[in-house]
C-alpha cells in the first residue's frame, strides 16, 4: 500500500456516499414514497432507478440556485418535481416519508472500524451537503466520535462552493493545505480540494472514470486502506 507521506492536523470527510449508505437509502426512500401512490406491480427497479436519478440531479441543480435553501427544502422539492414527472400526484407526507428515511442512514460496513482507527492518530470533521438536524441522526449512527459535522446550513452554501470549506477550516483553525479530505463526489470534492489545494482521496466505490483535471492524491475503493495510506 503506498502512503502519502503526509501529516495532516485534521481529516475531513464527505459523508453521504463516503461514509453512509447513501444511494442504498435514498432508492429506499423513493420506492417507499412510490409505494404509497402506486400498487407493488408498478413500483419496479427501473421506474426507481430513473426516479432516484432524476431526484439526484434535481436536488443538485437546486443546491446551486440562490437563494440558500436547506437541504430537507430542497429534497422535498425536488420529490415533488419529479413524482410530476411520473404522472403521480405528490401528497403532503411524502416529503417526510423521504426525509424519514434519510435521517439514520447506516454506515459503510468498513468505516465504523477504519475511523476508530484514525481517532488515534489525528482529529476528523465532516464536511457535508446537509442540514444540522438531518444529518444529526446518522452521525450518531456510525457511532465514532467526530470532532466538527460542518453542513451546508452553517455556511449557508453547497459544494462545490469554496464557503463551505472555507468556513471548516475558519472553525477548525487551520489552511488547506494542513488537512486531507476524502470524499466520492468529484464535482463536490475533488474539483474544490483541486481549486483550493487541499490533499484528496478519492473513494470510488462504484468504480468511476475519474476526470484528470481533478486527480486526487490517491485512489481507494473503499476506506478500508486509508490509515496505511496516511501512516
Amino acid at each position: 500500500m503506498p502512503r502519502l507521506g503526509l501529516k495532516p492536523k485534521f481529516i475531513t470527510f464527505d459523508c453521504y456516499g463516503t461514509l453512509v449508505q447513501w444511494h442504498r437509502a435514498l432508492e429506499t426512500a423513493v420506492r417507499a414514497v412510490f409505494a404509497a401512490h402506486v400498487e407493488a406491480s408498478g413500483v419496479n427497479d427501473g421506474r426507481v432507478t430513473n426516479a432516484v436519478e432524476a431526484l439526484r440531479t434535481l436536488s443538485m441543480e437546486q443546491q446551486q440556485r440562490p437563494p440558500y435553501r436547506d437541504y430537507k427544502a430542497i429534497l422535498q422539492s425536488s420529490l415533488a418535481e419529479v413524482m410530476a414527472g411520473q404522472s403521480l400526484s405528490p401528497r403532503p407526507d411524502d416529503g417526510e416519508t423521504l426525509l424519514s428515511y434519510l435521517r439514520t442512514i447506516p454506515a459503510h460496513p468498513e468505516v465504523p472500524a477504519v475511523l476508530q482507527r484514525l481517532r488515534s492518530q489525528f482529529r476528523l470533521a465532516i464536511i457535508s451537503n446537509s442540514d444540522d438536524d438531518l444529518i444529526a441522526g446518522t452521525v450518531a449512527t456510525i457511532g465514532v466520535p467526530i470532532d466538527f459535522v460542518f453542513t451546508a446550513q452553517q455556511a449557508r452554501a453547497y459544494k462545490p462552493d469554496h464557503r463551505l470549506f472555507r468556513h471548516a477550516h475558519a472553525v477548525i483553525g487551520v489552511t488547506p493545505e494542513e488537512t486531507v479530505h476524502v470524499g466520492m463526489g468529484q464535482v463536490t470534492d475533488l474539483k474544490v480540494c483541486h481549486e483550493l489545494g487541499i490533499h484528496a482521496v478519492w473513494i470510488n466505490r462504484s468504480g468511476e472514470t475519474l476526470d484528470p483535471d481533478w486527480a486526487p492524491d490517491a485512489v481507494l475503493p473503499d476506506l478500508t486502506g486509508l490509515p496505511e495510506l496516511l501512516a
